[in-house]
C-alpha cells in the first residue's frame, strides 16, 4: 500500500510543472500541496520513506519548511542510505525538525525567535532588514502556501537538528571553555550570572582572557557601586535578548543590546563576523538558553548622557537610551486601529510629524553644557534669552558644576517678564538676581534629594527651600513644580520647573542707636524731649504697647503747627514704633511733633552740633531716664502744693462757718 502510495505521489511530480505557490489548492493537505510541487520530490520521497505522510495529513496545523530538491541534493541526503530502523529514526528526526506543530505566517516571525520543532529541538529564526525570513542556516525563498491544514514555507537548504542538545546554559558553558575565566568572573561580580541563566533565548558575544588582558579591565579596581554599575553596562552591551546564530548577521546590521546601546555588526567578503571592531573566532555555540559567539575584544558601550539630534541640534529631555535608539520612520503602518505616517518611537509610542532624515538622526550622545543644554531642550528659549541679558551663558558653560531649576517658556510669560524692560545697569542687575536665585553650586540629582523641607544657598546668596513629598518636588516660596528632573549636563543638571522664582526681598539694615526717644508716663510727651547729638549719629524713636498711637512729623520751628513738605516723618501713628533717622548735616536743629497730638503741645527738637547758633539752650543730657516727665519738675510740684493749700483752706473756712 506504502509502495503504491509512493508511486501515486511521484507520478503526480512528474506530471506537475507549477511551482508550489501556484499550484497549491489551500483546500488540500499539506502532503497534497507538496506533491503538487515540481520542486520537492526529494521531500515527498523522503517523507514517504520516513512514514510521515499520514502524519501530515492529520488535523494540524502544521507550519512545513520545505527544503526544494537542491537543497536535498546539496545536503548529500541519499535515502538508499536509510535501510535500518536507526536509519529511518534519523531520517524521521531531520524531517521533522522542519515541522511546526501550529500555523505560523512568514509576517509572525520576529528576529531572533527560538521555538521547539515536532522533534522537540529548538529553531531559531532571524528577520533582517530587507525583512528577509531564515531559519537555522536557510532563507525562506517563499512564504505562506496556504493549505486545509497549515502552512508551508520553502527553504533553500535541509536543516539539521543540533547534533546533540546542549545540557548548560550560557554562563555554564562560558565557565567550561576555558578561555572565558574572566568573563565569568565579572559576571559574578556584575551580579549578573542568575540573570543569564533565565529562560532567554540571549545571544552572548564572550571575549575571551586575552581580550579581557588587552582591555586592561582589572576587576578589583571595581570596588563601589557606582563602578559596578559600569561594569554591569560593558557586560551587558554583550548581550542581545534573542537567539541569533551567525548566519543570520548582515552587514551593517545595527540592533539594540541588553545595555539599550546600538551595536552595528560588519560581514567581510570572506564571511567573516564582527561587531564594533571585535571579530567572531567561533559562532554558534549552542546553549540550553541561547548562543554564544566568541569574540577577540571587550566591546565598550559608546558614551552618552542626552539624546541629540544631529540635523535639529535639539535634545529629547527625559529621554532614556533605548528610547533614543527606538525611533523608526514608518509610512502607512497600522497599530491600535490607527494608520501612522511619521516618527514613531517603539518605546514610548509616540509619533511626530518630521522627516525621515530627521528621525534617523537621533544619537545617544555625551551631554552638553547647562547653557547649552537648555537651549537645546526647544522648552528654555526664554531662560536662555535672559541668561544672554544678564551676561550668565558662559558662567554656565565653565567646568564648574551646577544645579539649575529651569523655568519653562510658558513659565516666563506667565511672570510676565519682558526682557526689553531690563535696559539699564540697575535692571540688568536685578535681572541677574532673579537668575541666580534659580541656581545651586554642585550637582542635586533628584535621587540625592530627602523627603521634607530642605534650604539650601542659590547662586545669589538668598536662601531657597526646596520641598520633597512622596509625589512632587517643589521650590522657592512660590511652590514652582519640577515637571521633568535629571536632564544631565557636562557640568551639572537641569531640573525643569514650572513657575519663575522670585528672590526675597532683602530686609533693610537698620542703623545702631546713639540715642533713643520714647513717650513719656502721660503719654503726651516725648522722652527726652530735646536731645544733643553729633553729626551722623543716629536717633531712634521707639515705643511698644503705648496707651496711645504716636508718630514723628518735621514741623517748621520750634513748637510750631506747620508741617514741613515732604519732611522726615515716621509715618501713621502706631503703638509699636521702631523710627530711625540719621542726622548727616552738622550745625542743624530738627523740630518735630506727634501729629495726633499736636494740640496737646506734643514736640521734640533734635539738636545737631551747635544747632546753627539759632539759640542758646541748656545741656540736655543725651540719656534720660524712661520715667523721667517734665510733669514732676520742682517748679511744677510748687505749684501744685499752693492750689492744696489753697483748697485747704477754703474747706477749712467753710466748716467754720
Amino acid at each position: 500500500m506504502k509502495r503504491a502510495l509512493a508511486s501515486l505521489i511521484l507520478a503526480s511530480l512528474l506530471m506537475t510543472t507549477l511551482p508550489l505557490n501556484a499550484a497549491a489548492d489551500d483546500t488540500d493537505d499539506i502532503p497534497t500541496n507538496v506533491t503538487a510541487s515540481n520542486d520537492h520530490a526529494s521531500l515527498v520521497a523522503a517523507l514517504t520513506h520516513a512514514n510521515l505522510v499520514e502524519t501530515l495529513q492529520g488535523a494540524g496545523p502544521f507550519t512545513v519548511f520545505a527544503p526544494t530538491d537542491a537543497a536535498f541534493a546539496a545536503a548529500g541526503i541519499d535515502l538508499a542510505d536509510y535501510d535500518t530502523e536507526e536509519e529511518n529514526a534519523t531520517l524521521v528526526d531531520i524531517l521533522t525538525y522542519h515541522v511546526y506543530e501550529g500555523s505560523v505566517a512568514a509576517a509572525d516571525v520576529t528576529d531572533g525567535m527560538s521555538v521547539g520543532m515536532l522533534n522537540g529541538d529548538q529553531a531559531t529564526f532571524a528577520v533582517t532588514s530587507d525583512g528577509t525570513v531564515t531559519i537555522g542556516a536557510a532563507k525562506v525563498t517563499t512564504a505562506d502556501v496556504v493549505s486545509s491544514n497549515g502552512i508551508i514555507h520553502i527553504i533553500d537548504a535541509v536543516l539539521l537538528p543540533p547534533a546533540d542538545a546542549p545540557t548548560l546554559d550560557i554562563p555554564a558553558t562560558a565557565q567550561s571553555t576555558g578561555v572565558h575565566t574572566a568573563l565569568v568572573a565579572a559576571l559574578s561580580q556584575a551580579n549578573l550570572v542568575s540573570a543569564l541563566q533565565a529562560d532567554g533565548p540571549f545571544t552572548v558575544f564572550a571575549p575571551t582572557d586575552a581580550a579581557f588582558e588587552a582591555a586592561g579591565i582589572d576587576l578589583t579596581t571595581f570596588d563601589t557601586p557606582e563602578e559596578n554599575a559600569t561594569l554591569a553596562d560593558i557586560l551587558t552591551y554583550h548581550v542581545y535578548s534573542g537567539a541569533v546564530p551567525a548566519n543570520a548577521v548582515t552587514d551593517g546590521l545595527a540592533v539594540n543590546m541588553l545595555n539599550g546601546d546600538k551595536a552595528t555588526f560588519a560581514v567581510s567578503a570572506d564571511g567573516v563576523v564582527s561587531v564594533g571592531g571585535a571579530n567572531v573566532t567561533t559562532a554558534d555555540v549552542q546553549t540550553t538558553n541561547g548562543i554564544i559567539h566568541v569574540i577577540d575584544k571587550v566591546l565598550l558601550p559608546p558614551p552618552g548622557d542626552i539624546c541629540y539630534n544631529v540635523i535639529t541640534h535639539t535634545i529629547v529631555a527625559g529621554a532614556s537610551n533605548v528610547e533614543c535608539n527606538s525611533y523608526i520612520y514608518v509610512e502607512n503602518y497600522t497599530m491600535a486601529g490607527q494608520t501612522i505616517t511619521g516618527c514613531y518611537n517603539t518605546v514610548s509610542h509616540a509619533v511626530t510629524n518630521v522627516s525621515q532624515a530627521v528621525c534617523g538622526a537621533y544619537v545617544w550622545t555625551p551631554a552638553v553644557s547647562i547653557a547649552m543644554t537648555a537651549g537645546a531642550t526647544t522648552l528654555h528659549a526664554s531662560l536662555v534669552a535672559a541668561l544672554q541679558a544678564a551676561d550668565l551663558v558662559t558662567t554656565l558653560s565653565g567646568t564648574d558644576e551646577y544645579t539649575v531649576f529651569a523655568p519653562t517658556d510658558a513659565a516666563f510669560a506667565a511672570a510676565g517678564i519682558d526682557l526689553d524692560t531690563f535696559d539699564t545697569p540697575e535692571e540688568i542687575a536685578v535681572l541677574k538676581d532673579i537668575l541666580l536665585y534659580h541656581v545651586v553650586a554642585g550637582t542635586t540629582l533628584s535621587t540625592d534629594l530627602v523627603e521634607g523641607d530642605t534650604t539650601v544657598t542659590a547662586a545669589n546668596g538668598d536662601d531657597l527651600l526646596i520641598q520633597v513629598t512622596g509625589t512632587a518636588v517643589t521650590v522657592g516660596s512660590e511652590t514652582a513644580r519640577v515637571t521633568l528632573a535629571d536632564v544631565p549636563a557636562s557640568n551639572g543638571v537641569i531640573h525643569v520647573i514650572d513657575k519663575v522664582l522670585t528672590p526675597p526681598v532683602d530686609e533693610p539694615v537698620l542703623p545702631d542707636c546713639d540715642v533713643t526717644v520714647g513717650i513719656a508716663p502721660s503719654g503726651l510727651k516725648f522722652s527726652p524731649a530735646t536731645v544733643n547729638i553729633d553729626v551722623g549719629q543716629t536717633v531712634c524713636w521707639q515705643w511698644t504697647d503705648s496707651s496711645m498711637a504716636h508718630n514723628v512729623r518735621q514741623v517748621d520751628g520750634d513748637q510750631s503747627d506747620t508741617y514741613t513738605a515732604d519732611g522726615v516723618t515716621s509715618g501713621a501713628a502706631a503703638t509699636t514704633v521702631d523710627f530711625r533717622y540719621t542726622f548727616d548735616v552738622d550745625s542743624t536743629t530738627f523740630y518735630y511733633a506727634c501729629e495726633p497730638h499736636l494740640s496737646s503741645n506734643m514736640f521734640g527738637k533734635v539738636i545737631v552740633g551747635d544747632g546753627g547758633a539759632v539759640e542758646t539752650v541748656d545741656p540736655v543730657p543725651t540719656t534720660v531716664d524712661d520715667s523721667d516727665d517734665e510733669e514732676s519738675v520742682p517748679g511744677f510740684l510748687a505749684v501744685f502744693a499752693t492750689l492744696a493749700l489753697i483748697g485747704a483752706a477754703f474747706v477749712s473756712s467753710r466748716r467754720n462757718e
